[in-house]
């Protein structure tokens, strides 16, 4: 956050977590997770943002209101979780999301995420190369470039759907803190209700398939060679109205 900003109002603050939280919460009772075990979940969470933002153990200890034992306890489980996900999916996408500005050496990329293991780095910008969403350049100082800007990442494995559900919400949260929070018009947020016949659900993809994407690729082509620009994440979902309350005891 930056420092010359006002500090959000406490009660607002918790507020809207809380509502940002219920949807998780009503899940997860659907499912059967027991709240002991939702509340292990929150606290390796929250323990993986802090490693995202570069914070050491003593000042991850600090924000989290906790110990360095708990903060050790904590990076031993984040580790044994998502080592497969960050390794596979994750990271690499944030490095190829790097890339799409335009060719960075491995010694930049690795000065834009403090989080991350060198080592990782590299097995990520070569898992890149292999699967061609990059190219490394030769050169005195030989640089990575993305081959692809308008790439879909689309995978059927679970790591791959896991990842994308990530991402859908940490847009989310960018786009609540934007509205809430900073007030920054860029951000933008609409849920819109409205009824389909059955025989008309497939129109739904084919509105995003022949219109939606394209005209955000042309948006992004325009943009390349252009000194001012705006890097920004669009999410677009539809699923039927209260859906998971309808299937509850169903099965």
């Amino acid at each position: 956050m930056n420092a010359t900003a006002p500090r959000p109002d406490p009660e607002l603050s918790r507020q809207v977590v809380y509502a940002l939280l219920l949807p998780a919460v009503r899940l997860a009772l659907a499912l059967g997770v027991p709240v002991r075990d939702v509340a292990d979940e929150l606290e390796v969470a929250y323990f993986h943002e802090t490693r995202r933002q570069g914070l050491k153990t003593r000042e991850a200890a600090e924000r989290m209101g906790t110990s360095l034992r708990k903060v050790a306890e904590l990076s031993n489980r984040l580790k044994q979780r998502f080592l497969g996900l960050q390794a596979e999916h994750e990271l690499p996408r944030r490095i190829e999301f790097l890339l799409w500005a335009g060719p960075e050496s491995e010694a930049h990329v690795r000065q834009a995420l403090p989080d991350v293991d060198p080592a990782e780095i590299s097995a990520a910008l070569r898992l890149l190369v292999e699967q061609q969403r990059a190219v490394l350049v030769e050169g005195r100082t030989p640089r990575f470039e993305a081959l692809r800007s308008d790439r879909r990442l689309v995978a059927d494995s679970l790591l791959a759907r896991l990842d994308a559900l990530g991402n859908l919400a940490e847009n989310v949260s960018h786009a609540v803190f934007a509205r809430f929070f900073r007030g920054d018009a860029r951000a933008f947020a609409r849920t819109l209700n409205f009824r389909v016949r059955t025989e008309d659900l497939a129109r739904l993809q084919r509105l995003y398939e022949e219109h939606v994407w394209p005209a955000l690729r042309a948006l992004d082509e325009a943009a390349k060679n252009s000194p001012d620009t705006q890097a920004m994440d669009l999410s677009v979902l539809w699923a039927p109205h209260a859906y998971l309350q309808q299937t509850e005891g169903a099965e």
